[in-house]
């Protein structure tokens, strides 16, 4: 629960969001930073400390067993929890309390197994976006509030500023956005990159210095910039100050990718989930080690017609699967048991 977290901001929004469709919510959350929440919700930090996973899931059980015994709920909707839902999922079961987890990665383990054993099912963003299939997966998309990313009133053409925006991980191939806009700009010498983002952990922390020194004072790469995360009140204006988004990570289809979709944003990555829905630049595009760059390549190419009619294709299918609105109105149906 914090507005200014560099993954988990849009929380806060959620909560409130899901606040107008039940008489109360109960937050038990790990960590608290800035937060406004409606009137009708209660926030209990149960403190989870990283490295210190007994001591803090023993918090976290003591938490949650005080607060089924002090209020009668009608369900309970866990996001990104798989370890603290499979050790709670005994408990739900046993009283009756209808118990939903939210999960959108590709990594699978032990305690994702338990909960989708013990649980009355897991709620994913797409069909790709989760490691486990079957009955009890609700894929229902993403969250992205359209009021909030806007979308440009039309394309920028010729496109010139690329941006990355996300945790500074190797996960993400920062080191890979970088090689391809350097070879795609040998026909294209006008791009520039700026790359947004923090590391996620200490542990992340030399990998960014790593990366960060072999390209920062360098008179060769004076076109890329680095940025320290930004608050997710900053990002919608960042986004629309550029004119194209790269991404390099493969797995579920990361939010940042549809935001950036949401605000006319011209979409170049790997990410399979984001392919499958919005489609290709380059239509005849293998996977490879080649394919970042050729479909960076293809979208260069692209007139301005070209480019404005297939950003209003794709911004369309975002909204109609990943508006907010939407989301919240699947999430409960899901919830309550009306989903079909």
């Amino acid at each position: 629960m914090d507005s200014k977290h560099q993954v988990f901001s849009h929380q806060v929004d959620l909560v409130n969001k899901l606040a107008k469709r039940f008489d109360h919510v109960t937050v038990l959350t790990g960590s608290l930073g800035v937060f406004q929440v409606a009137e009708n919700v209660n926030v209990i930090c149960y403190r989870w400390v990283e490295g210190k996973r007994f001591s803090s899931l023993i918090r976290f059980l003591f938490t949650f067993v005080r607060s089924i015994k002090s209020q009668k709920y009608s369900v309970l909707f866990s996001h990104m929890t798989s370890v603290q839902s499979a050790f709670i999922a005994p408990i739900t079961k046993l009283i009756g309390l209808r118990h939903f987890l939210w999960y959108a990665h590709t990594s699978n383990n032990i305690y994702l197994k338990i909960a989708r054993a013990l649980t009355d099912g897991i709620i994913t963003s797409t069909s790709g976006s989760c490691p486990l299939d079957g009955r009890k997966i609700d894929p229902i998309g993403q969250s992205i509030d359209k009021s909030v990313f806007s979308k440009k009133a039309k394309v920028s053409w010729p496109i010139t500023k690329i941006v990355h925006i996300g945790r500074f991980d190797p996960s993400k191939d920062i080191e890979v956005i970088i090689n391809t806009v350097e070879k795609v700009r040998h026909s294209n010498p006008a791009l520039t990159l700026e790359i947004i983002g923090s590391s996620s952990s200490d542990k992340f922390e030399e990998y960014e210095r790593e990366v960060k020194n072999r390209f920062l004072n360098k008179p060769e790469y004076s076109w890329v910039k680095f940025t320290s995360h930004i608050s997710r009140a900053e990002l919608p204006e960042v986004l629309k100050s550029k004119e194209a988004f790269i991404h390099a990570f493969q797995g579920s289809l990361d939010k940042t990718l549809v935001e950036a979709t949401f605000t006319g944003l011209p979409v170049v990555t790997i990410n399979n989930e984001y392919l499958k829905i919005f489609g290709f630049w380059e239509p005849k595009n293998q996977p490879g080690s080649y394919f970042l760059e050729k479909e960076l390549t293809k979208l260069l190419t692209l007139s301005e017609s070209e480019l404005q009619a297939e950003v209003e294709r794709r911004y369309e299918i975002a909204v109609r699967n990943h508006e907010i609105s939407g989301w919240v109105d699947r999430l409960v149906s899901v919830l309550s048991g009306q989903a079909k």
